[in-house]
């Protein structure tokens, strides 16, 4: 049963990508941002990620991301990082195909986190995860404002500004 949903999504998926497009099918993201933890004693920290993606229809876009965080955080007594992974099943929606293209996405998969610290201990887990984001694309360029959140977790909810770029995907 499970082999006849896949080839059927496949199947699809192949259909509408036969359907004139504007932009090419496959295209790698990648980029960094700022990212502000939402928990008391932690400023913000830094991530970087990379998203393979395929545009299954023209304006709509499946990927897979992987995204790498890290936050500090302490007072006089001590202090402790805090590191996150992601990964994610990703889908984008571009508003149009012009040269600024806004998009709004999300994504769900986990985020493995570990936390090290003179007054924390050591934590380490993985927790079932989203993200929703909006932003826009121009030119090979890629702005996103997104909010992450880890379910189990309250330590690892941020929301993320990040900059990048993308390889492929441009108009032919």
């Amino acid at each position: 049963m499970k082999k006849a949903i896949f080839l059927s999504c496949l199947a699809m998926a192949l259909c509408f990508s036969a359907v004139a497009r504007d932009f090419t099918p496959f295209r790698v993201d990648a980029g960094l941002g700022y990212a502000v933890p939402f928990n008391d004693g932690f400023s913000g920290g830094m991530l970087f990620y990379v998203e393979p993606k395929f545009e299954v229809i023209p304006q709509v876009s499946v990927g897979l991301r992987w995204e790498g965080s890290l936050f500090g955080g302490g007072d006089a007594e001590g202090g402790s990082i805090r590191i996150s992974s992601g990964y994610m099943l990703t889908g984008d929606y571009h508003i149009n195909n012009n040269a600024f293209r806004p998009f709004v996405g999300m994504g769900l998969g986990t985020f493995v986190m570990g936390e090290i610290g003179t007054d924390a201990g050591a934590y380490a887990g993985t927790n079932f995860a989203t993200m929703l984001r909006a932003g826009f694309d121009v030119s090979h360029f890629r702005l996103t404002a997104s909010y992450n959140m880890a379910f189990a977790s309250e330590m690892f909810h941020y929301f993320a500004i990040t900059a990048g770029f993308y390889i492929g995907g441009g108009r032919r």
